[in-house]
């Protein structure tokens, strides 16, 4: 699978890197004849798309290394520093058009524009757009931010082709030059594409919330085993976008033992990790559903989230009445005073059970609900 992955996104990289030199060199000849800064700029930013492919292809190359010593997770998150390159790239391109912009608009130059002109832009924009909905297409398909990146950029291309064939239709229409102010049109969109790129990789290198398409598929596995009550509290870190390591907290029944519990969770560690790539660690609460204890500590969970609007769910539950000690988890939203909701289940319990401990853990929806 990640040998077709990895051999997916370098054909797509190697069709961008061609197409955009073709389109590179039309714009130039074409710019140079026509004396266009827009068009000019177009073609740059051609180059640095094409640019953009090889970081790419370099980067899936070395994010498929081997774990070694010093990076036993493997090199899978390469591919977010490939995309934040290419995301700076963009940028940087986008600033620099935008200087060259502004300089011809404080100092015009006499351009020169002909239908002929119009016609390659307008087969260069089609071009662009075919281009673009293939690399995103192909991006989500094999979940590549780069490719995503690239293919989105390529899209805003197809935008900035049309917003210079405006600029040369203004002229031969009406004799009237917006070239310049087409190019610093042109450097927006870039800058803007440059940003979003950056952003949307930061956001993945400081660690987003799982994928709720992942998620599901794992609580699907796991509930589907017939050991398991309930399965809760999912934390998955991501190493790249077919590397995740985990860990899920699992109920089961208080009267199994380890003999009986450890083969079959193991087998469904095994499941998970071929169906999904993702290497997921249990653990486990000790649950007696039908004990007296157990039932009435339930109904004070209950009540506790019928009175708390920021109380999601329970979990947990679990009476010792030799140590005399209750057991509970809330999942609680980020938009709340989680000590204050605390101290309240605390003492609803402590009502409910005197002479207990309450033992209430306050857990994070790390994934999507």
């Amino acid at each position: 699978m990640a040998q077709s992955r990895e051999k997916q996104i370098i054909k797509v990289s190697i069709i961008g890197i061609v197409t955009n030199l073709l389109l590179a060199g039309v714009k130039i000849l074409v710019g140079m004849l026509s004396n266009s800064i827009a068009i000019i700029s177009d073609a740059v930013n051609n180059i640095a798309d094409s640019s953009s492919s090889i970081i790419t292809i370099v980067g899936t190359k070395l994010s498929q290394r081997q774990p070694d010593r010093k990076h036993p997770f493997g090199y899978g998150r390469i591919e977010y520093l490939t995309s934040m390159v290419i995301g700076v790239i963009v940028l940087v391109t986008g600033l620099e058009m935008a200087i060259s912009s502004v300089k011809g608009i404080i100092h015009p130059e006499k351009i020169s524009f002909s239908y002929l002109t119009v016609l390659i832009l307008a087969i260069t924009m089609a071009a662009k757009i075919i281009l673009g909905l293939y690399t995103k297409a192909t991006g989500k398909k094999v979940d590549s931010g780069a490719l995503i990146a690239s293919g989105a950029d390529a899209l805003n291309d197809a935008i900035i082709s049309a917003v210079t064939i405006v600029s040369a239709l203004v002229f031969l229409w009406f004799d009237v030059s917006i070239d310049a102010w087409a190019g610093a049109l042109i450097s927006i969109f870039i800058i803007k594409t440059g940003a979003e790129v950056l952003k949307d990789t930061i956001s993945k290198l400081l660690g987003e919330q799982t994928d709720k398409e992942l998620a599901d598929e794992i609580y699907s596995m796991i509930k589907s085993n017939n050991m398991v009550i309930g399965a809760h509290d999912m934390i998955l870190h991501n190493y790249g976008p077919e590397r995740h390591i985990g860990s899920v907290n699992l109920e089961i029944d208080h009267d199994k033992t380890i003999s009986e519990v450890y083969p079959i969770l193991h087998q469904l560690q095994i499941q998970i990790y071929q169906a999904t790539k993702t290497y997921v660690v249990f653990g486990l609460y000790s649950i007696d559903e039908h004990s007296v204890s157990s039932q009435k500590a339930i109904q004070v969970a209950k009540n506790i989230q019928q009175q708390t609007q920021h109380c999601l769910g329970f979990h947990g539950i679990n009476v010792d009445d030799n140590l005399k000690v209750v057991f509970c988890d809330l999942l609680l939203d980020y938009d709340c005073d989680r000590m204050s909701i605390l101290h309240q289940a605390e003492e609803m319990f402590k009502e409910a059970f005197p002479g207990y401990q309450p033992m209430i853990t306050i857990d994070t929806p790390f994934t999507e609900m």
